[in-house]
């Protein structure tokens, strides 16, 4: 019993220690911040998650050089894959449409049916 105890133990803290590698393993906005102000370059790869971490730290809003930020941002803008097309009403319009295609089919269907007969069961 206490072997197995052990073991789950030991296996609890392996999958903790490897979950927790892969956040530890990122860039934070400070390390692009000074990567970017050493040259004028990002000169690493970074993934469009820690380039989003940059844009949101408000640490380096409030706190950095204000003319590197700006190229900075233009920079990091210019790297980030743009996956998400801003709300324009389209798919609104869409759902308007098969609503009243929807209803105007059942109210068709409606009005188009035969009446039924009364049974005369009684």
């Amino acid at each position: 019993m206490l072997k197995r105890a052990m073991l789950v133990v030991l296996g609890a803290l392996a999958i903790t220690i490897l979950v927790s590698t892969g956040a530890v393993a990122g860039w934070s906005p400070q390390d692009i911040y000074d990567d970017f102000a050493a040259n004028g370059a990002l000169t690493r790869d970074y993934t469009d998650a820690e380039l989003q971490a940059y844009l949101n730290d408000a640490t380096l809003a409030q706190y950095g050089d204000k003319e590197i930020q700006d190229r900075l941002d233009d920079a990091v803008m210019d790297l980030i894959d743009r996956e998400v097309f801003p709300f324009t009403g389209f798919q609104l319009m869409i759902a308007g449409i098969v609503v009243v295609v929807l209803i105007g089919g059942g109210v068709a269907l409606r009005l188009l049916s035969k009446p039924r007969k009364p049974s005369q069961s009684t």
